[in-house]
């Protein structure tokens, strides 16, 4: 005797909920408005979802949303963290950040729009390496004259933010 099984179906309609919640109170950022988007796009949607899709763009058109920026000092804030630099891209999906978690571990990470061209990626990592170094030079720290490893976690700040410099000096290799 065999059991049919049904196939499941991924439904984003609890994502999209929970978007509308954030939007409600002006937390929905960029970032996550366009993942819904993609994810909204890129598939056979429910009238459920539909319904609920078109609920969140009704209130993402009539309330102020906050930026990546703030979403991302809020969660590091509510976490015990810091965050040393970030940038986000308004016109394409690219960020750049470090932050400092509780225990004084420090990570990085980035990701440059895919969907763009060569020359606008190379002119966004040249934007957030200009910007990053005048970060550090107001925090006092030196570019270390060894290559930074590429890991998770860093020790210090010189290390990550050697780390990312690297990083931004070759925006071919980075994958969005």
């Amino acid at each position: 005797m065999g059991v049919k099984m049904r196939e499941l179906r991924y439904s984003i309609l609890a994502d999209i909920q929970d978007a509308i919640e954030q939007a409600k109170q002006g937390k929905l950022a960029l970032f996550w408005q366009r993942t819904i988007q993609r994810e909204y796009s890129g598939k056979k949607v429910t009238p459920d979802e539909q319904q609920a899709y078109e609920q969140l763009q009704s209130i993402l058109s009539e309330v102020l949303q906050w930026s990546g920026e703030e979403d991302l000092r809020h969660n590091m804030e509510n976490i015990g963290g810091r965050v040393w630099f970030c940038h986000f891209w308004i016109d394409h999906d690219s960020m750049v950040q470090l932050t400092e978690d509780r225990n004084g571990r420090f990570h990085v990470a980035y990701v440059l729009d895919r969907n763009t061209s060569p020359e606008i990626r190379r002119e966004a990592a040249l934007l957030a390496q200009k910007e990053l170094a005048e970060c550090m030079q107001e925090w006092g720290v030196l570019l270390l004259d060894a290559p930074a490893p590429e890991q998770m976690k860093y020790a210090s700040l010189a290390e990550a933010t050697s780390h990312l410099m690297q990083v931004l000096n070759d925006p071919e290799r980075i994958i969005g």
